[in-house]
């Protein structure tokens, strides 16, 4: 139950969600330091994925790296929208 209850934290850490489901704004980051952090995210997953030793980790790598990339491009969708916004 822990593995399940950790999971679940890191994805709405990760999505900014909060307990009921709804996305949270971190009003306390800039965008560019969000942008960053989602960007460092990926870069990370990439890097797993190019060091990855354990073949039976290649799907779970393949799939942090398409959330990272699912995270980046819903942020950049959403800066861009408030930009054009203002």
């Amino acid at each position: 139950m822990d593995f399940c209850s950790n999971i679940w934290n890191k994805a709405c850490r990760l999505l900014w969600l909060r307990e009921d489901g709804r996305q949270q704004v971190n009003e306390h980051m800039s965008d560019e330091c969000v942008l960053q952090e989602a960007h460092q995210e990926l870069q990370q997953a990439q890097n797993w994925f190019a060091n990855l030793d354990e073949p039976e980790m290649i799907d779970y790598a393949i799939y942090k790296i398409k959330a990272a990339e699912k995270h980046y491009d819903y942020l950049l969708k959403r800066i861009r929208i408030r930009s054009q916004d203002k």
